[in-house]
């Protein structure tokens, strides 16, 4: 199994070697923030914008992704400066060839023509791939509007196979809890901005009187971000009316709510707590849930591999997404219909309403859940450490052949081998 910490290296010297590919280890993309592989021996150009969502602003990187920019030219024409150019600088170079429409750029400067002309990929390396780990309409508009070949792919599964490796072997023969201290647990480290929603969620647990019944984290992070009396005072949040008049009746006092450590560190999503073995339901709340998006990341994963029954908080559709991987549900105990509500203040509302009805049920009625969704839990932790692995490997796979179908690249690819080394 490939360590996610290698994964851009990997495809791209095994499944895109002819590829110019600009990505970042920590998935956090900018135009001025960004590494370049294979920068001097490639035909085409592949993005990886694969951990995060696509938000509003995608479309300045996607710009800058198409047209040749300095990152890009500075090395083409650091190439080309024969000593009758050193008189030019590398943008005078640039504007006189690419941007004076009086220059005779056969006559003037056959050199560059020469260079530059014949092989015209070197410099804008067509085609572009973009590689993503969403699915949503805006991004498919997107795609078409920039002229973009997508491959999809699921990130945060080989992410979670990577970090939580080590889970198998310590749960393996654990069994379902059925004398825990807590109804449930929630990590909610970070409540600022598209992770707002938070706010609102852990003002109804306080509402209806459940943070005793649980374990909370609530605005828990390593950097000062906001607290939740500035994301209320807020004007571009995305918190409803309803939720922020809701947060500031409820939340007076609450700041921070702490359930391991004070100050937690940046890798935190990809822990998980010794802690969390004493509560039975897992609430995950994700990172994507105001926007039309199917995209989860490695939070779904971690009630899956430490054997515990979950409830999504995400944007409407993804319980259906995560299902549509194999994985199992709890829709023969609670009231899954809160998947496909429009409405983020009644998506909650939802959630916390069967959180609630359990809370209230008599020990002997919990415990006769705890025996109905054994299987489930036992189905969905096999299934994360064994078949898994191979749908979304495929999936991967199938999605670059197409791609590279489309574009008419020569396939030479090792597909059998790469299957064989991502799966094992």
């Amino acid at each position: 199994m490939l360590q996610i910490d290698h994964i851009y290296e990997f495809f791209l010297k095994n499944m895109f070697p002819n590829s110019e590919g600009y990505f970042r280890p920590d998935g956090i993309i900018t135009k001025d923030n960004i590494n370049v592989f294979n920068r001097n021996n490639s035909n085409s150009k592949i993005l990886f914008n694969d951990q995060e969502p696509f938000l509003t602003g995608v479309e300045d990187l996607l710009s800058w992704f198409k047209t040749p920019e300095p990152l890009t030219r500075i090395t083409i024409f650091e190439e080309l400066r024969y000593p009758k150019f050193k008189e030019y600088s590398l943008d005078e170079l640039y504007n006189l060839y690419f941007n004076d429409p009086n220059t005779d750029k056969t006559a003037n400067h056959p050199d560059v023509h020469t260079t530059t002309l014949t092989y015209p990929n070197t410099f804008f390396k067509e085609p572009h791939i973009i590689v993503v780990s969403e699915i949503s309409d805006y991004t498919k508009k997107l795609f078409i509007d920039y002229e973009l070949n997508v491959i999809y792919y699921f990130f945060h599964g080989f992410a979670a196979l990577d970090w939580y490796r080590g889970f198998y072997a310590l749960n393996y023969n654990k069994q379902v809890v059925r004398n825990y201290t807590y109804d449930y647990i929630t990590f909610n480290r970070i409540v600022a901005n598209d992770r707002s929603y938070r706010c609102y969620f852990v003002s109804r647990l306080v509402e209806e009187k459940l943070l005793d019944h649980g374990q909370v984290s609530f605005g828990v992070t390593d950097t000062l971000f906001d607290d939740w009396q500035d994301e209320t005072a807020n004007p571009d949040t995305k918190l409803s009316d309803h939720a922020k008049e809701h947060i500031e009746t409820h939340l007076v006092d609450v700041n921070k709510l702490v359930i391991d450590m004070a100050n937690l560190p940046g890798s935190a999503s990809a822990d998980i707590p010794r802690c969390a073995n004493d509560s039975f339901w897992h609430i995950v709340t994700e990172t994507v849930f105001y926007y039309d998006k199917l995209h989860l990341t490695e939070k779904i994963f971690k009630p899956i591999v430490m054997k515990q029954p979950f409830m999504l908080i995400a944007a409407p559709g993804n319980l259906a997404y995560l299902k549509s991987y194999g994985f199992k549900t709890f829709e023969t105990i609670i009231d899954e219909s809160y998947d496909q509500i429009q409405d983020p203040d009644a998506r909650i509302d939802a959630v916390v309403n069967q959180l609630k009805w359990y809370c209230a049920l008599p020990l002997d009625k919990k415990q006769e859940i705890i025996v109905k969704i054994e299987s489930i839990v036992e189905y969905n932790f096999h299934h994360f450490y064994g078949e898994f692995k191979h749908i979304i490997t495929s999936e991967l796979l199938d999605n670059t052949k197409t791609v590279f179908k489309e574009i008419g690249y020569d396939n030479t690819i090792a597909y059998d081998a790469i299957y064989k080394v991502l799966t094992t």
